[in-house]
């Protein structure tokens, strides 16, 4: 397989795609407190990528050149790796919201994961994320840390481990499925192979969570998680892998806490005070930055 190369325009379409699936990963918060709010974390989580793995296959056996793809990739150890960090994050991700609340969690799930992203792709020789990414990156995480400035749960410590445990499995699973779609495999096989690998592992999760999900709220809300919040949007997210670098699909992952603080604002009536505001404006800067250093560079 031969590893491709990115011209500017592709970036940008990729850009695009990673910040749309950035949309959709936010309204998860904001989904579970419409739909069911007292859904198990374990479970929700447990729900949603069992749902979202299937998905995924669908969509990628809809062809013979994907079903091909999976029966060679499920025969690879990496895939399964990356399918336990997959439902690891998911776990931990959903764990760290229940306690510290949807911002903080999301703030320690993500704060740290472009520079996690970052040095692990370098190491492995994805290149170098440079000094733009640096400077974008930083931008972002004080905006994402502004937004959670006065939020008293955030105090959870159990909770904040949880999130940099989530944070560190999205970084591995970022870093291998940008090196296998170097290599030409296409992003959504392999997306969908190491995912239906999770949501393998998590029907014992799932079937342990109780019976909450006998409702129509709740089939609505796994719906929701799992085919718009997954499928779709890891299929957006797919295009990202071939044409950026690790570190920069993370920092653009960075606009999740912000549309869920929007969604927050003007869905639940939630309230954003002045640094609020300051650090969307921040995290809105620094993607900026960031996508216009995309569109510039060719390679």
């Amino acid at each position: 397989m031969s590893t491709t190369v990115a011209t500017a325009q592709e970036r940008r379409g990729a850009a695009a795609a990673v910040l749309g699936s950035a949309a959709l990963f936010g309204t998860s918060g904001t989904a579970r407190a419409l739909l069911q709010p007292t859904a198990p974390a374990p479970g929700a989580a447990a729900a949603r990528l069992i749902v979202g793995a299937a998905g995924l296959v669908a969509w990628a056996s809809r062809t013979a050149e994907g079903r091909e793809a999976l029966l060679r990739l499920w025969r690879m150890p990496i895939i399964w790796a990356m399918g336990l960090t997959v439902a690891a994050y998911q776990v931990f991700f959903f764990l760290s919201m229940s306690r510290t609340g949807v911002a903080v969690g999301t703030l320690a799930s993500l704060a740290l994961t472009p520079f996690m992203a970052g040095i692990l792709g370098w190491a492995m020789r994805e290149g170098a994320p440079g000094y733009v990414w640096l400077v974008s990156t930083t931008l972002a995480i004080v905006g994402v840390t502004l937004l959670t400035v006065g939020a008293g749960d955030g105090r959870d410590v159990l909770g904040i481990v949880f999130g940099l445990l989530a944070g560190a499995s999205y970084a591995f699973y970022t870093v291998f499925g940008v090196r296998f779609a170097r290599e030409g495999e296409q992003p959504t096989h392999v997306l969908a192979a190491s995912f239906a690998v999770s949501g393998l592992l998590l029907i014992p999760v799932f079937l342990a969570s109780g019976t909450w999900w006998m409702s129509w709220s709740s089939l609505l809300l796994i719906l929701w998680l799992g085919l718009a919040t997954t499928t779709l949007a890891y299929v957006l997210f797919g295009m990202g892998l071939r044409a950026l670098q690790p570190g920069h699909i993370a920092t653009l992952n960075l606009a999740e806490p912000v549309f869920a603080t929007l969604l927050g604002v003007f869905v639940l009536g939630e309230v954003l005070g002045p640094l609020g505001v300051l650090g969307c404006a921040l995290v809105i800067v620094g993607l900026g930055v960031l996508g216009v250093a995309e569109g510039r560079s060719a390679s």
